[in-house]
């Protein structure tokens, strides 16, 4: 028997791959007129949708939490699959910078003090700087705080509710400003927006999107209009990035990059919808399965895959590959993938550690 593909499962493991492209792609950082730069920009622009898609996922599966457990049982198992990973990686991230010094204490080698002071770690948790890409956390725990004062809005009124919400913060938190920033860039109109709607600000906005994409079937017609937004949004990033920083000489993210940009924005809700309509077309038992078993290693590969990148990278003179190639950005990805894959299956296996990789 055929079975549709669970698009959640589907979505969580395309977009879980695409942030390990996006983390081998790191060389689209570093402008310096190669040849593999103009290629790094492309990747970049059509894998960023990644972030915004984790957002609308927590949207469309959590806001109506009510329906399965309490509150209380909500926070406790956000707590236990979030908070508690974030903790002890952050802590691990932490050891991992300092690795060299760590090795010279027991050994007994001549080594700088650790500067591990309480204001070093607490600053170093929060503010992510142990290891930059887990500043995903601190807006989706801002996220979680916010569910369950979306999810007591009764049922009949949350698409219309939100619809209002999202309508008003596009136009006023992203459109605008977008605008203006073009035309202080290219006409010389500088005006400071100063208008801001708070509830549906930022990362907030996507939740809503993921919610109201989850519960609504859009006509082919509104859905072929999203998916020529999400073009367009995603080609004036890639080209605007392009031609802005081959006139600045550094890469330029401030105007066109930006996960609560416009051109991000567009491009992530026609990629939500292109791939939750993707999945349903795909009825195969077996890919199916695999979706649901790669779903289980997704957010222990987003904590993992990083450490194994950066060892990649300080070793890639071993074996004469250039970091700024497709070569590495492919293969570090599949390695990648696969060794946080494996890590996770170890570490589940042990008990005490298996709560680090939900």
């Amino acid at each position: 028997m055929k079975t549709r593909v669970n698009y959640i499962s589907f979505m969580n493991v395309i977009a879980a791959v695409s942030v390990v492209i996006l983390h081998a792609n790191g060389s689209f950082w570093y402008y310096s007129g190669n040849a593999f730069w103009p290629v790094a920009n492309v990747i970049d622009a059509v894998f960023y949708f990644p972030v915004p898609i984790f957002f609308m996922l927590t949207g469309a599966t959590l806001i109506d939490y009510r329906k399965r457990c309490s509150t209380k049982e909500y926070f406790k198992k956000r707590f236990f699959k979030t908070v508690i990973p974030f903790l002890f990686w952050s802590l691990f991230a932490m050891c991992w910078q300092s690795r060299d010094t760590l090795w010279a204490i027991m050994t007994g080698a001549p080594h700088n003090d650790l500067g591990w002071t309480f204001n070093y770690v607490i600053d170093g948790i929060l503010n992510t700087k142990f290891m930059d890409i887990y500043w995903f956390f601190i807006p989706l725990f801002c996220i979680y705080l916010s569910i369950p004062l979306l999810a007591v809005i009764p049922e009949n009124k949350r698409i219309r509710i939100f619809g209002y919400i999202i309508g008003i913060c596009v136009l006023i938190n992203y459109v605008i400003p977008f605008a203006l920033s073009l035309a202080g860039t290219y006409a010389d109109f500088k005006l400071n927006w100063p208008v801001k709607m708070y509830y549906g600000f930022e990362f907030m906005i996507y939740p809503l999107i993921g919610y109201v994409l989850h519960k609504r079937e859009l006509t082919l017609k509104i859905r072929l209009l999203i998916y020529a937004a999400a073009l367009a949004g995603m080609m004036t990033q890639l080209l605007g990035t392009y031609f802005s920083t081959i006139k600045l000489g550094i890469v330029d993210y401030l105007l066109y990059k930006g996960y609560y940009k416009l051109p991000c924005l567009l491009y992530a809700v026609g990629i939500f919808l292109f791939l939750k309509h993707a999945a349903m077309r795909i009825k195969s038992e077996k890919v199916n399965r695999f979706f649901g078993w790669f779903q289980r290693y997704t957010f222990a590969i987003y904590l993992i895959h990083r450490y194994f990148l950066q060892v990649f990278e300080k070793n890639l003179h071993l074996i004469n590959i250039q970091k700024s190639s497709f070569i590495y950005v492919l293969g570090g990805t599949v390695l990648a993938l696969t060794l946080s894959v494996l890590t996770a299956m170890l570490l589940r296996k042990i008990p005490v550690l298996r709560h680090i990789v939900p």
